[in-house]
């Protein structure tokens, strides 16, 4: 059984070893692309999908000026008589080929054009504060991203220096081995160790290698393309966090989504106008030419109105009613939502800033100090290896769970500027 156990960590370890080269290999064949916070900022006013649509479908929005600016909104009709024509009255019988023209214009009177224009044109303010809002959501998406791709990349490297002390700590059983001061179990025992450390650091190259894919997807770059992100996080980030009532009426003014319902107040205000106007009839002007019998001949014209006694768009200004009733159920459900996120969004700020100095100052330099006093004792032969791979192993998770902390409070402090509409980073590109 014993033996069966050691064949399978070698094995284990063999192969972390394998992967390792394999992917160290890998990594230097193919050349890191460099990308920083800003240039990936850039990168994604271009490639992210929700801010790519915004921005066509006010593209969209924005052509309808060319048929709302028409002077003339429909087009001429135009009708042609033709036929023979007997009469039977007059002595001898007159015969001949009888037609008639007729042609007719509705014209706007009462300026339904201008409605038209107005309508358009709070429709395009609508659209926008959409791509505001996505302009906001794609930065919040793509800082984070940026993000957990840094630490995933500082997570492999203290995954590497776990490798390295497992490797020094080998080495150092051998040697004692050699000279007789240790038996082969401490031997064993650091070699499981460097295999199941190597492992780690395979899955926490993984990890890496799965957020940089994801960040190069939002950048537009190739899958293929290993990056070298060159703006470090390794530090807490820096914020203009102001008193709790100051943020919630800072979101109030800034955001989008916010400032789209309230434009479509007026679009839709703008929309009832155009209506209305619409409902006014428009005055159509004909003119005439008929031949009936050679030397017979008229020439005329005819005034118009349609009178708008069944259709004076009632379905769609009930629409417009019941849509603006829906608006401000939504404006109101908003506002609640909106005071929800900063606030919880600035409270996690908050216990995070606290935890992650508390890691800092009072948990990592005990952890840091305990693996080098108990390296030293056990190459004096005070300790054994099992208690120096403990303390190894807790310095890790110790590292491991500040970048955790360190991660969450750059992801609260993203969704904090995110649920205030405004950029709050300081030295992150607006």
């Amino acid at each position: 059984m014993k033996h069966t156990k050691r064949l399978i960590y070698g094995l284990l370890t063999v192969a972390a070893a394998l992967g390792g080269l394999s992917t160290a290999q890998a990594q230097a064949d193919v050349p890191r692309r460099e990308l920083s916070i800003g240039e990936a900022l850039q990168l994604g006013q271009i490639n992210i999908p929700q801010l790519v649509r915004a921005r066509t479908e006010q593209k969209v929005v924005e052509s309808k000026k060319e048929g709302a600016a028409l002077w003339l909104s429909q087009n001429p009709y135009a009708t042609v008589l033709l036929g023979s024509r007997k009469e039977t009255t007059s002595d001898p019988v007159a015969a001949g080929v009888q037609y008639q023209v007729h042609i007719e214009q509705a014209l706007e009177i009462a300026g339904q054009r201008w409605t038209r224009l107005a309508a358009v044109a709070s429709q395009v303010e609508v659209a926008k504060a959409q791509t505001e809002l996505a302009q906001v959501e794609s930065r919040a998406l793509l800082l984070s991203a940026y993000v957990q791709a840094s630490f995933a990349e500082q997570r492999v490297a203290v995954a590497r220096g776990r490798e390295e002390t497992a490797d020094r700590l080998l080495g150092s059983a051998r040697t004692r081995l050699e000279l007789g001061a240790t038996g082969e179990l401490e031997v064993n025992l650091a070699q499981i160790e460097l295999g199941r450390v190597r492992g780690e650091r395979v899955q926490a190259e993984v990890l890496m290698s799965s957020r940089q894919t994801g960040l190069g997807i939002l950048c537009g770059l190739p899958a293929s393309t290993p990056l070298l992100l060159s703006t470090s996080h390794a530090l807490p980030p820096v914020l203009e966090v102001a008193p709790l009532d100051d943020l919630y009426l800072l979101a109030e003014t800034e955001r989008a989504d916010l400032q789209a319902i309230r434009r479509q107040e007026v679009a839709l205000k703008s929309e009832e106008a155009r209506l209305r106007r619409e409902a006014v009839p428009s005055l159509i002007l004909a003119f005439d030419y008929q031949r009936d019998l050679p030397g017979q001949t008229f020439l005329g014209g005819t005034v118009g109105l349609t009178l708008p006694m069944w259709n004076r768009n009632q379905g769609p200004l009930a629409q417009v009613h019941a849509t603006e009733q829906q608006r401000q159920a939504e404006e109101r459900l908003l506002r609640t939502r909106i005071r929800g996120e900063v606030a919880l969004a600035s409270r996690k700020l908050q216990l995070l800033r606290v935890q992650v100095q508390e890691f800092q100052q009072n948990v990592l330099p005990p952890a840091e100090r305990n693996m080098e006093l108990l390296r030293r004792g056990w190459q004096a032969g005070k300790f054994d290896l099992f208690r120096v791979i403990t303390a190894s192993r807790e310095l890790t998770e110790t590292r491991l769970r500040l970048l955790d902390l360190l991660e969450d409070l750059w992801v609260a402090a993203i969704e904090l500027e995110r649920a205030v509409g405004a950029p709050l980073l300081q030295g992150v590109p607006s």
